[in-house]
């Protein structure tokens, strides 16, 4: 499953609004008394999908262009604006 971990709010370099998305792999194991979730590998991405990469905790570089967003975390609290799961085993999409 994919796990959206948190929204930043960003501007590109003409002052229009972008969202960055911070997401991360998540695995369940176990039977039908417990499951457990260990999570794995994170990436940030804009919201079609294309690739961003962290530089400080005020700006995101677009890696295929270079381009970098600003990023003010005093007035983005960073939070999902929905919180939900993926299953890459098919097309479900699971509340969480």
């Amino acid at each position: 499953m994919i796990e959206e971990i948190a929204r930043h709010r960003c501007k590109d370099s003409e002052g229009s609004p972008l969202f960055v998305v911070e997401r991360r792999h998540v695995f369940t194991t176990g039977g039908a008394v417990t499951t457990r979730r260990h999570r794995g590998a994170a990436w940030v991405a804009l919201l079609d999908g294309e690739p961003v990469r962290y530089i400080d905790a005020e700006t995101f570089e677009v890696v295929a262009t270079g381009e970098r967003l600003a990023h003010d975390p005093r007035q983005c609290d960073c939070l999902p604006a929905v919180r939900f799961s993926i299953s890459t085993q098919g097309s479900n999409i699971c509340p969480t």
